[in-house]
């Protein structure tokens, strides 16, 4: 399960994920991408689906039984389970809901499930993002982009670390209250937010709770956002935008991004968004293809 997040818009998130998706049916694999943007889906259009009969609202307020009754095929390979329909507060599902829905996207047979999220950091959008098998996070060369970008890697990692003793967690049988307390006071104390470094948080855990100390670190080693560089036009920016953004995460968050690649701002992409068709079904030697091959070899050597 792929999980592709990021700035608020702009970035061609919805336009990766489809032609992600094609060109991994074009391998061979088995594909369903998922639009999450529960309050105003767009992914269908992108891949030539005109309307929905069936979206993810229906699957979650029990109108059909499972997610394969929603699963639309489409002419370019992958299959799509549409989004919300933007009805008002389609997007704030209630816990219990999201939890249903990770679990049925988890049992989805497929070979990738890639899940394109709304552009914000709301809780619901992070633990979709925190339960991929692999989480990407994309960002453009502006300024307003890759601080968007730098955000939600922060907010997705204190959430991982709000949530460290969660249902979900591998560590749920360490449970300490004293770490938990130690922990939300880090992330949410007014001070947290004006330059502490995670290592702070680090070092309280080894004075205080050594025993536990060694999970934090478990747990920040194990957290390496994907970083893709996307629409960028000389390759001198995307080097320097991903040097600095590894070393703000190293020094802040006590983290290492995993670099996968960048996609060039071409007109002939921009032109497939527009036609509604994905660009790699247009060329699928082009150079949207070939930056996806690459990001694609170096995801499965990972």
């Amino acid at each position: 399960m792929i999980a592709i997040g990021g700035a608020k818009g702009g970035i061609g998130k919805s336009l990766f994920v489809a032609n992600l998706g094609v060109f991994l049916s074009q391998l061979g694999k088995r594909t369903v991408v998922v639009d999450l943007d529960l309050g105003g889906a767009n992914l269908h259009l992108l891949l030539g689906v005109w309307s929905l009969t069936r979206r993810i609202d229906d699957f979650l307020t029990l109108k059909v039984p499972t997610l394969s009754d929603i699963m639309t095929p489409t002419k370019y390979g992958p299959a799509l389970i549409g989004g919300g329909g933007g009805k008002l507060g389609a997007a704030n599902i209630h816990f219990s809901r999201k939890l249903k829905l990770l679990r049925a996207l988890k049992t989805i047979d497929a070979d990738y499930v890639i899940l394109d999220l709304g552009g914000d950091t709301t809780y619901n959008i992070l633990d979709f993002y925190l339960a991929a098998d692999q989480g990407f996070v994309l960002t453009t060369c502006e300024p307003a982009s890759y601080l968007d970008a730098y955000g939600f890697i922060k907010m997705a990692l204190h959430r991982k670390l709000t949530r460290l003793f969660a249902a979900e967690s591998n560590y749920r049988q360490f449970r300490d209250f004293e770490v938990e307390q130690s922990i939300k006071e880090f992330i949410f104390s007014n001070t947290s937010t004006n330059g502490r470094h995670m290592s702070d948080l680090v070092k309280q855990m080894e004075r205080s709770k050594p025993t536990h100390h060694r999970l934090i670190k478990e747990l920040l080693a194990g957290f390496r956002p994907g970083t893709i560089v996307t629409m960028f036009e000389a390759q001198e920016q995307v080097n320097e935008l991903v040097s600095r953004m590894k070393k703000v995460s190293e020094k802040m968050l006590s983290i290492d991004l995993n670099y996968f690649g960048c996609v060039p701002f071409e007109k002939q992409i921009q032109k497939s968004a527009k036609d509604l068709v994905p660009s790699v079904a247009k060329a699928p030697d082009g150079v949207f293809a070939k930056a996806l091959r690459r990001i694609v070899l170096k995801m499965e050597m990972a």
